[in-house]
């Protein structure tokens, strides 16, 4: 945590690009022309589906994801 602390205060940056955090969350990533270079979700199942690599330039939204019994 101090090294966090250290590195804000000294303008340095930390953050990485965003991802899904709940189930039914995904996100495509995109490179400077607009193409397509990466996805991340959480499946309804709770298990992550990836492939590519993220950026900065991302798109992203939720599924339906439906009660189980």
């Amino acid at each position: 945590m101090l090294e966090l602390a250290q590195a804000d205060r000294a303008g340095v940056a930390v953050a990485a690009a965003p991802g899904p955090t709940h189930r039914g969350d995904f996100y495509y990533y995109f490179d400077a022309a607009g193409k397509t270079i990466g996805y991340r979700a959480i499946n309804c199942n709770g298990t992550v589906a990836s492939w590519g690599k993220t950026s900065a330039r991302y798109s992203n939204g939720y599924m339906l994801c439906l009660p189980v019994d």
